[in-house]
């Protein structure tokens, strides 16, 4: 590992001689190897250090025991936190410094995509959701108007300079249409941030070929699809089709803006405003300040004490091989209703004792409840697991990138924006993920971690039936073991929590696979990046809100559906039948 770290710091040298600067002044840009270089001076070195101390807390002690000592989860855990808040803010700097792709990775890391990334991070990151810094007013007016052909004022009757969020590419400002006095929303694009792509992606896909080459093959899929966001018609195509599939299903409690195609261009593009409603993340933030208020602390402190706790949990359960229980969304909407009649009830008898005591004592504020009416995070996760699985399994056309950042919480229902990143899969592919989904959800049931009495032909026939559909399908590892297979798909497409991959992380365990059977081709399934990447942000944000999620559960009915809508259903099911079933007598 640390001689392919190597390679990427002698790589940054070869680039400053006359020809590196040649090729990448002429490939990427006039500034693109000086970003390089900013970059690299922090992603070098900290890649360097992460990968040296997990060498020495995992690799080296088996190799050489003599001068390096077996080290315990929590001095690991230790370490591993010094070394979080010795480069989060460096890389953070780094970040927000250079913009373009740079804002999209922070943008992941704040996000906690798969549930992996170090609370020091996700902390530091928020911004990079909603609060990148903002392009001048000048700038703005000078993109409207060239993209328009008319003067700003000509078509906006009302616009406000200060935008309401800045994301990697652009940013968004609320206005009013002329013609009809609505309001509306206008996505405008940063003049620059086409022009950096390719450097920054290539700066990037050099410390992941180095330091995490299982995920190579994953980022030049993202950066394939990333690199389709720089047409904004082409977003407003896919927001229109998601819109009106949405409608189709029956989505009532999810809203996706409505677009005006006339006043859409290549880097401009105009939809309705959603209001009110507030970024999801901002609601959450704003719940946690509340019981931290009512708790006696600080945001901090709760959230921390709530993490440690959590993780505890996880651990003992973990061990036990038992997996986390979620409260379901109707104990959820039980204990609401209980919380809002005595909110009501404190508020009715504070308001009594200002109307009488008060006149003569200390009264109370009313703006302040000390009664927390919590959101159902347990049907925020489901609907927006629904949402995504009818997307996948039903209509073949997806958001590849569901971000907190582009969920917006309107009075219990979500307003789902931002559809650069959209990929569409083919009939055939759409319907090998349904029954993929459905051999997993079968396979975990008879999974010795989830059920020790399930007989071990039970599990090996499982084991066997999901790595041969896995291989038909066109997965590809190195040494092709059906022990790969299973692992990556139980995963992807089922459970990623602590059970399935204790002791380790996600990063780890995916070290751990990268090890044990390289990851091969990828171009008969690429469409499964996007799919992974977007279904495991989702399923880290329900980890956050303590909503432990077994895709193959939740998608499920889904996939059965799709499946006996060609008729393939039946043939699955006694597929599965086939493993025979029952506990150890």
């Amino acid at each position: 590992m640390l001689r392919n770290i190597a390679k990427v710091t002698s790589s940054g040298a070869l680039a400053a001689t006359f020809g590196g600067y040649f090729y990448a002044k002429s490939a990427m840009g006039d500034d693109a190897l000086d970003r390089m270089i900013k970059f690299e001076k922090v992603g070098v070195p900290m890649t360097i250090d992460y990968k040296w101390e997990e060498a020495k807390c995992e690799k080296l002690p088996k190799i050489l025991p003599t001068f390096f000592s077996p080290v315990g989860e929590e001095e690991e855990t230790k370490r591993f936190e010094a070394l979080h808040k010795k480069w989060a803010k460096p890389l953070f700097d780094v970040y927000m410094e250079l913009g373009g792709f740079y804002y999209k990775n922070g943008q992941k890391i704040a996000a906690n995509m798969s549930g992996v990334v170090p609370k020091t991070y996700i902390d530091m990151y928020q911004p990079f959701l909603n609060d990148i810094p903002e392009r001048t007013s000048e700038d703005i007016r000078n993109v409207v108007e060239t993209q328009l052909g008319l003067k700003r004022e000509e078509v906006f009757s009302g616009w406000e300079d200060k935008p309401i969020g800045c994301a990697s590419i652009g940013q968004v400002h609320r206005a009013t249409l002329k013609s009809t006095g609505k309001r509306v929303v206008v996505k405008v694009q940063n003049p620059d941030a086409e022009r950096t792509f390719k450097g920054d992606v290539f700066a990037i896909n050099m410390l992941v070929e180095a330091a995490m080459p299982q995920f190579a093959p994953a980022f030049n899929e993202i950066q394939k699809q990333f690199a389709t966001e720089f047409d904004y018609r082409g977003e407003m195509k896919n927001a229109i089709e998601i819109r009106e599939n949405l409608k189709r299903g029956g989505f009532k409690d999810v809203i996706v803006p409505e677009v005006y195609p006339d006043l859409c261009t290549e880097k401009l593009m105009v939809m309705e405003e959603i209001y009110p409603s507030i970024p999801l993340h901002h609601a959450l933030e704003e719940q946690a300040e509340k019981l931290a208020k009512q708790k006696g602390m600080s945001k901090k402190e709760f959230l921390d004490t709530e993490k440690e706790r959590l993780e505890e949990e996880i651990k003992r359960l973990a061990k036990e091989g038992k997996v986390m229980e979620s409260v379901s969304s109707k104990d959820y909407d039980r204990y609401i209703a209980l919380q809002s009649l005595k909110q009501s009830t404190s508020r009715l008898s504070k308001g009594l004792y200002n109307w009488t005591l008060g006149f003569f004592l200390p009264t109370y504020d009313l703006s302040e409840d000390s009664v927390v009416v919590p959101i159902n995070a347990a049907k925020l996760v489901d609907d927006l697991l629904e949402v995504h699985g009818h997307e996948v399994l039903i209509d073949g056309c997806f958001n590849a990138d569901p971000h907190p950042g582009n969920i917006l919480y309107v009075d219990g229902k979500l307003a789902l924006i931002d559809y650069g990143q959209v990929k569409r899969i083919d009939d055939k592919a759409r319907l090998d993920i349904a029954k993929m989904i459905v051999l997993v959800d079968e396979a975990i049931k008879v999974d010795p971690r989830t059920n020790p009495n399930v007989p071990p032909e039970v599990h090996a026939k499982a084991k066997k039936s999901i790595a041969n559909f896995a291989k038909e399908i066109g997965m590809e590892t190195e040494h092709m073991l059906d022990e790969s297979f299973y692992e990556m798909c139980v995963v992807y497409f089922g459970r990623m929590d602590a059970t399935f991959i204790y002791p380790k992380n996600i990063l780890q365990w995916t070290d751990s696979m990268q090890e044990k059977d390289p990851l091969g081709n990828i171009d008969k399934v690429d469409y499964l990046v996007m799919l992974h990447t977007s279904s495991m942000m989702l399923r880290g944000l329900g980890e956050m809100l303590q909503q432990f999620k077994n895709l193959a559960v939740s998608w499920g009915p889904l996939a059965r559906r799709a499946l006996k809508e060609k008729g393939l259903l039946e043939g699955v099911e006694r597929e599965v039948g086939g493993w025979g079933g029952g506990e150890k007598s």
